[in-house]
């Protein structure tokens, strides 16, 4: 299968790759007609034999259907996957078709869980459950891809490698009761560093055309100062530090669970935090790009991808990472 259907991101259906077989309904089918043909020809009974003959044209005919509803589907994987663990993910996939197509069945080899899409005409999108159990690299398998329109006498099916992972990060659990004493034990004096955005007073600054008329210096500009903007600020005198090493004593997945809870709990409310995972240090920062980052090495600890997990986080530039290996 692996040469005659190799990995690719983007797979075309054609003769080569589409597998066709009678169901069991089907064959129940073949062998009423084959009845019907016997008697007929027994008793010499021409309206016998004629309807054996539709019949028979009637099964040819849905497998031809059967056959070209799936003939020259295009599948087109964009997107890398991540998810938590134990947690069920929708890997998205693109499908591209000249002409509607109906009842066609989508489900992983690893997985169990069905998938019936309808296509239209042209390009849409459909998202295909996948279990993921583990941390780290999850491989869900060939997709299997079937359908047994239009009268269930055949099923027609496929098995297709899109070499897709899903990035696994340590299952998202509850852990409230280390909340409080995780963020005392990982404070680092840092200074009194500010960031605009809070509701203390800042500074003054040019005017930018476009900007809100409530942040606007009116009693400077009365006194002929010029158009000047008033900024806000928050000082922030720590920077927050989350380690394997100051966790309570635990096996190492609970307590990669229990970072995943605390990257998690800092990013809603959106306090700079840094991670320590001793070969990899993330500096404290915020934001989408951090989070994902941060998560991702925490999929990867201790997992023979390692290699390949901090070249996912050299990709990223928000925040710096420090390597120590």
């Amino acid at each position: 299968m692996k040469k005659r259907m190799p990995a690719a991101a983007k797979q075309n259906l054609n003769n080569k790759n589409i597998f066709i077989l009678p169901t069991k309904f089907g064959l129940a089918y073949v062998l009423s007609v084959f009845v019907l043909f016997l008697l007929g020809t027994n008793y010499q009974n021409n309206l016998i034999i004629l309807m054996s003959y539709l019949f028979a044209s009637v099964f040819l005919t849905a497998m031809l259907y059967s056959f070209l509803n799936m003939f020259g589907l295009q599948f087109l994987f964009k997107s890398q996957v991540s998810a938590y663990a134990t947690q069920t993910v929708s890997v998205p996939l693109t499908i591209i078709s000249n002409k509607p197509r109906f009842d066609i069945n989508f489900v992983f080899e690893n997985n169990q869980q069905t998938t019936e899409v309808s296509i239209k005409e042209g390009e849409s999108a459909t998202k295909i459950p996948f279990h993921a159990l583990k941390r780290g690299v999850n491989n869900p398998g060939r997709l299997k891809i079937l359908s047994e329109y239009p009268l269930g006498l055949f099923v027609c099916w496929t098995h297709l490698d899109f070499d897709c992972e899903v990035i696994t990060y340590p299952a998202k659990n509850n852990f409230h009761h280390i909340k409080q004493d995780s963020s005392q034990q990982h404070e680092e004096i840092n200074g009194n560093n500010v960031v605009e955005g809070g509701e203390d007073f800042g500074e003054l600054r040019e005017y930018k055309q476009g900007e809100s008329n409530a942040k606007i210096a009116w009693k400077q500009l009365a006194r002929g100062q010029g158009w000047l903007t008033k900024t806000t600020q928050i000082e922030l005198g720590h920077k927050v530090w989350l380690s394997l090493k100051q966790l309570p004593s635990a096996p190492i997945e609970t307590k990669l669970e229990m970072l995943c809870f605390l990257i998690l709990d800092h990013h809603k409310n959106n306090i700079p935090f840094g991670l320590d995972l001793d070969a990899i240090q993330i500096s404290p920062s915020t934001g989408n790009k951090h989070i994902n980052k941060c998560l991702t090495a925490l999929a990867f600890y201790g997992k023979p991808q390692h290699n390949a997990a901090l070249s996912a986080l050299n990709s990223h530039t928000e925040s710096e990472v420090a390597l120590n290996v």
